[in-house]
């Protein structure tokens, strides 16, 4: 399956706990994101940042018990590519995230 420009998709494993993509976003703000897990007790922190390195949003401990997680966000960002980082994952080998 392909990634979409809106996806940062992570292979974790146990000697690699963060991860770093860049997406691609259809407007110039993210008002939803969503994340798939491979393991219902997964843990993750968050962080989106703009091409110029600065966070734009941070979300410590984003877990949910079944496998997925969202929330709404409603971020205007300056440009429409972003980084997004993993951090402090727990329990996951891939993780999915989606930008909307």
């Amino acid at each position: 399956m392909s990634q979409l420009p809106n996806q940062a998709s992570f292979q974790l494993d146990e000697n690699k706990n963060s991860g770093e993509a860049q997406i691609s976003l259809q407007q110039r703000e993210i008002n939803f994101v969503h994340a798939q897990f491979d393991n219902p007790n997964a843990e993750f922190d968050l962080v989106v940042e703009d091409m110029a390195g600065n966070e734009q949003l941070v979300k410590r401990g984003c877990k949910n018990p079944t496998g997925r997680w969202g929330e709404r966000i409603d971020l205007p960002v300056n440009d429409n590519y972003c980084k997004v980082r993993v951090e402090n994952v727990k329990g996951a080998k891939k993780l999915d995230l989606f930008f909307e």
